[in-house]
C-alpha cells in the first residue's frame, strides 16, 4: 500500500530537488478558448436531446455532446500539456494519450444524461461531481503517458485541491445550467449570453483543474539530461486546437441542420385532422366555399354564430339569401371586387336560423392553388356586436346626458340648427327656453349630491311629462335645462311673446310642485330664460346665448322669475366685457386715483378722510364706481385693485406725517370681502406700513357686514393680528346688513359707520330716525366711535349732534376731493 502510494504521491522520498518547468502563454490562451468552444458546442447540441421524444434520437444527440465535450476536454489538456516546458526530454506515450479521452466522454455522458433526465437540485450536484471526476480522470490518465527520463510524483494537498476545483466547478457549471433552462424562452440575445456564460464555467473548470493540477506535479531527474528540451513544437498543439474547432463546428452544423429537417418534418407530418382543429380553434367564423357555392368546409364558430348544423351544411349548396336580406347588390359587389383579385370586407347584418340578426365583419377571398384550375373561396366572419354595442353606446353619451338621458348641449345645437333652417318653411315660430333649479347648490351640500341627482332626474321626468311629443329636452348643465318649443303661431311679436309666456308659467307651475325623493320631500322654485327664434338671425349659438342671456336676467331679478330676451340684455353683456377689458388695462396703465372726503368733529373740525378710488380714462372722462367697483369683484380684479388703494393710502399718510397739521389724521379705505381674504393680506398691509414707515393707528380699515358672514373665526384672528400691529377697524354702512350684535362683541372694531340710507331719509321717517338713535346708543356703550354719513344738511348735522355723534362725512362738508386739493391745505384746519 505504502508503495503505491511512494508511486504516485511525493511523499518526501526523494533527497534531491524537483526541476521547475513552464508554460508557454499563447498556447495556454489557446487551450482555455478550445475547452470555450467545445463546451458551447456541448450545450448546442444538448438542447437537441430535450427536443425528441425517440430514445433513439436522444441518446444519439447525447452520444455527440458526450464525445464533442470529452473531446474539447482531452483537446484542451493535450494543447495544455503540450504548453508545458520542462529542461527534459519529453515525449507522450499514444495509446495511453488516446485512452485518456474516454474518461471525459463517459463523465459527460453520465452527467448529462442525469442534467437532462432528472430536474432536482441534488441530481445536479450528482452530475456535477461525476463531470468534474471524469475531468480529473482523463487529466491524471494524459499525464501518466508523459515519457521522460524523470519521476512523477503529486504533492497530496495540491491533488486534493486540483480534484475539488474540477468537481466544484463542475458543479457551478451545472447549476448555472440549471439556471439557463429556466430562463430559456428569453429572447435570442440573452440566451445566447446565457449559454457562453455557462460554457465559459464549464471551460474555467477543465482550465482549472488542469493547471492546478500541473503545480502538483513535481518532476525528480533519473539522469542528466542527454540534450537541453527547447519544447514541443507549437504546430502539434494548432493542430489539435484546429482539429477541436472543426470538430466543434461540424456538430453545430449538424444541429442547426437537425433543427430544420425537424422543423419541415412537423410541418409534413402536418395531418388534414390536424389542419381542422386548428381551424376549429379559431374563434371567428369560417366558410370555404367552391365556384358552385358548395360548403367545402366550416369550422364550430361559423355553426355557432349562425345557428347552422355542421353536418347538414357541409357538401350543400350556399344561398347567401338565407343569412344576409336583399343580397343581391352585395353580391354584385363581391364578385367585382374578386374579379381585381382584390379580398372583399365590409360590415353586414346576417340572420341567424333563429331569425335574429347581428352584426358582422365579412371578408371574402378566392383561392388559387398551383397546377390546379379549381377555385375556391373563403369567408371569414367576425362577430362585432360588442364593438358595435359599444359604439352606439359612445354615440349616445356624445350625444346625451348620462344621467337623465335627456339630449346634451351638443344634441341641442344639432337640433336648433335644424330647426331653424325650416321653421320659416313651417309657417310657425318657435323658441328655445332655459329653466334653471334655483338653490340647486343647498340641495347638494345638505342632503347630499345623490339626493341631487335624483332631483335632476325627477325634474327630467316632469319635463318629459309636461311638454308636447314634439318638444325637444336637453339638460346642459349641474341643474340647467332646455326646452324646445315650436308650433307658436305666427302673429304680431306682442301675441307670440305671450303665447311663450304662458306656456313658460304652465311648465314653471308643473316644475314647482313638490319631489319625493325617497322619504324626503323637496320644493323648488324654477327661473327661467326664453328667445324667439326670430331673434336668433338662424344661428343656434345665438339663440343659445339670447336665452342664456334672458335666464341670468331672471336670476338676478330672484327666485321664480321669468325673461324673455332683450336686446338691451345683450348690449349689457357687451359693455360689460369692454368694461372688463378697460379695467384691465387701467390697472396695468394705473389709471386710478384716490380722491377724499374729510370727515369732521362736532365743531366741524378734520379729523381725517375716508379714501375714494376714482377711475379716469385717458380721454379725461370719469368711469362710475358704481359701474367698475361691483365688475372688479365679480372677475378678482378687485385683489390688485385694493393692494394699489392700500399702498397709495400709506403713501399719502407718509406724506400728512411731514405736514402737522395733518400728522394726526386718520385715513380710511374701503377693504372688500375677497381682498381680505387672500391669505397673504395681514402680511401684505404689514410690509406697507414698514416700508413708508406710518404710524399704524392712523390707518383704518373698513369691513362690511357681508364679509362677517363668511368666516367669523379667519375674520377675528386676521384683525386681532393686525389690531396688535396697531391697524384700526371700521365697520361699515351698519344697520343695512345683518346688523348682529354678537359681531360686535366678538371683533374688536374701533369705529361704526351709520349708512347713508338712515341719515338722509331720518328727518323724514320716525323709524330711521329711531335705527340712527339706536346705532348711536349702542356705539356709546361699547365706546366705539360713530361716523354718520351722507350728511347734507345742517338740520342733520345739529340732529345727530344733539344724539351725541362722533364724527360726520357728507357734502355739507366737502365733496370727495382729488388728494392734491385735500393736502393744498383747503380742507385743513
Amino acid at each position: 500500500m505504502l508503495e503505491t502510494l511512494y508511486a504516485f504521491f511525493d511523499l518526501g522520498q526523494f533527497t534531491q530537488l524537483p526541476i521547475n518547468g513552464s508554460h508557454n502563454p499563447g498556447l495556454v490562451v489557446l487551450s482555455y478558448c478550445v475547452a470555450l468552444l467545445a463546451s458551447y458546442t456541448a450545450i448546442l447540441t444538448l438542447e437537441r436531446v430535450q427536443i425528441y421524444q425517440s430514445k433513439v434520437a436522444r441518446y444519439s444527440w447525447l452520444v455527440v455532446s458526450a464525445v464533442i465535450s470529452g473531446i474539447g476536454v482531452w483537446s484542451m489538456h493535450f494543447i495544455g500539456m503540450l504548453a508545458f516546458e520542462l529542461q527534459l526530454p519529453m515525449s507522450h506515450g499514444v495509446l495511453l494519450t488516446l485512452i485518456s479521452v474516454i474518461p471525459a466522454i463517459v463523465g459527460s455522458f453520465i452527467a448529462m444524461k442525469i442534467q437532462v433526465s432528472l430536474s432536482s437540485v441534488s441530481a445536479t450536484l450528482v452530475a456535477g461531481t461525476v463531470l468534474g471526476a471524469g475531468i480529473g480522470l482523463m487529466h491524471y490518465t494524459g499525464m501518466a503517458a508523459m515519457e521522460m527520463p524523470a519521476h512523477l510524483r503529486y504533492d497530496p494537498l495540491w491533488f486534493v485541491l486540483s480534484v475539488v476545483v474540477a468537481v466544484s466547478l463542475g458543479i457551478i457549471a451545472l447549476l448555472a445550467y440549471r439556471h439557463y433552462k429556466k430562463s430559456e424562452r428569453t429572447n435570442w440575445f440573452k440566451r445566447r449570453s446565457a449559454q457562453i456564460v455557462v460554457a465559459a464555467i464549464i471551460a474555467l473548470a477543465i482550465s482549472g483543474m488542469h493547471y492546478t493540477a500541473m503545480i502538483a506535479a513535481n518532476f525528480y531527474p533519473t539522469r542528466e539530461p542527454d540534450a537541453v528540451f527547447t519544447g514541443h513544437g507549437n504546430w502539434l498543439a494548432y493542430v489539435v486546437g484546429v482539429g477541436s474547432c472543426l470538430t466543434a463546428l461540424m456538430a453545430i452544423i449538424a444541429s442547426q441542420i437537425d433543427r430544420r429537417l425537424q422543423q419541415q418534418q412537423k410541418l409534413a407530418q402536418m395531418s388534414a385532422e390536424q389542419l381542422y382543429e386548428v381551424i376549429s380553434a379559431i374563434d371567428d367564423g369560417l366558410l370555404l366555399f367552391d365556384e358552385h357555392n358548395r360548403v367545402l368546409l366550416a369550422n364550430q364558430a361559423f355553426t355557432r354564430l349562425t345557428g347552422d348544423d355542421l353536418d347538414r351544411i357541409k357538401g350543400s349548396k350556399l344561398n347567401i339569401e338565407d343569412y344576409i336580406e336583399h343580397a343581391d347588390k352585395l353580391l354584385e359587389n363581391i364578385k367585382n371586387t374578386l374579379a381585381r383579385r382584390v379580398a372583399w370586407q365590409g360590415k353586414v347584418n346576417v340572420r341567424k336560423r333563429s331569425g335574429k340578426t347581428f352584426p358582422v365583419r365579412l371578408s371574402i377571398s378566392e383561392v388559387r392553388y398551383n397546377q390546379q384550375k379549381e377555385r375556391h373561396f373563403v369567408a371569414t366572419i367576425t362577430d362585432i356586436s360588442a364593438e358595435v354595442e359599444s359604439s352606439e353606446r359612445i354615440r349616445y353619451l356624445a350625444y346625451n346626458d348620462a344621467l337623465t338621458g335627456l339630449a346634451n348641449r351638443r344634441s341641442l345645437l344639432d337640433h336648433l340648427q335644424d330647426q331653424l333652417a325650416t321653421y320659416k318653411e313651417d309657417g310657425q315660430n318657435g323658441a328655445l327656453i332655459l329653466c334653471d333649479i334655483d338653490k340647486f347648490k343647498i340641495l347638494n351640500n345638505t342632503l347630499g349630491s345623490d339626493m341631487g341627482d335624483l332631483l335632476l332626474k325627477r325634474v327630467a321626468e316632469r319635463l318629459k311629462s309636461s311638454t308636447k311629443a314634439n318638444s325637444f329636452l336637453a339638460r346642459l348643465s349641474a341643474n340647467e335645462f332646455a326646452v324646445v318649443l315650436t308650433g307658436l303661431e305666427r302673429g304680431n311679436s306682442v301675441n307670440i311673446k305671450q303665447q311663450l309666456l304662458t306656456r313658460i308659467y304652465q311648465l314653471q307651475d308643473q316644475l314647482q310642485q313638490p319631489y319625493q325623493l325617497n322619504s324626503y320631500t323637496h320644493l323648488c322654485s324654477f327661473s327661467a330664460g326664453a328667445s324667439l327664434f326670430g331673434d336668433s338671425e338662424s344661428n343656434a349659438e345665438t339663440l343659445m346665448t339670447q336665452s342664456g342671456l334672458a335666464l341670468s336676467h331672471s336670476k338676478r331679478k330672484g327666485t321664480g322669475e321669468v325673461s324673455l330676451f332683450r336686446q338691451d340684455f345683450a348690449d349689457a353683456v357687451s359693455k360689460r366685457v369692454k368694461l372688463e377689458e378697460q379695467l384691465r388695462n387701467a390697472i396695468k396703465q394705473n389709471e386710478f386715483e384716490l380722491y377724499l372726503q374729510p370727515q369732521v368733529n362736532v365743531e366741524s373740525k378734520p379729523t381725517g378722510a375716508e379714501a375714494l378710488i376714482r377711475w379716469r380714462q385717458s380721454d379725461g372722462r370719469f368711469v362710475s364706481p358704481a359701474d367698475f367697483i361691483p365688475l372688479a369683484e365679480e372677475t378678482g380684479l378687485i385683489v390688485p385693485l385694493g393692494y394699489w388703494i392700500t399702498e397709495r393710502a400709506c403713501q399719502i399718510l407718509q406724506q400728512w406725517q411731514q405736514n402737522p397739521d395733518k400728522a394726526k389724521m386718520q385715513l380710511s379705505i374701503n377693504v372688500s370681502a375677497k381682498q381680505f381674504q387672500q391669505p397673504e393680506f395681514v402680511e401684505q398691509v404689514q410690509l406697507l406700513v414698514e416700508k413708508y414707515k406710518i404710524q399704524p393707528h392712523r390707518l383704518k380699515l373698513e369691513l362690511t357686514e357681508s364679509l362677517l358672514m363668511d368666516d367669523i373665526s379667519s375674520v377675528t384672528n386676521k384683525i386681532k393680528r393686525l389690531k396688535r400691529l396697531g391697524i384700526e377697524f371700521a365697520l361699515d354702512d351698519f344697520g343695512t346688513g345683518y346688523s348682529s350684535l354678537s359681531y360686535l362683541m366678538q371683533i374688536p372694531f374701533d369705529t361704526l359707520k351709520i349708512d347713508v340710507s338712515f341719515v338722509r331719509n331720518m328727518l323724514d321717517s320716525r323709524e330711521k330716525a329711531q335705527i340712527v338713535h339706536t346705532i348711536i346708543q349702542l356705539g356709546e356703550s361699547l365706546k366705539l366711535n360713530i361716523v354718520a354719513e351722507g350728511v347734507e344738511t345742517e338740520e342733520q348735522f345739529n340732529y345727530l349732534t344733539r344724539l351725541n355723534c362722533d364724527t360726520f362725512q357728507g357734502y355739507l362738508f366737502s365733496k370727495p376731493v382729488p388728494e392734491s386739493e385735500f393736502l393744498a391745505d383747503k380742507t385743513a384746519p
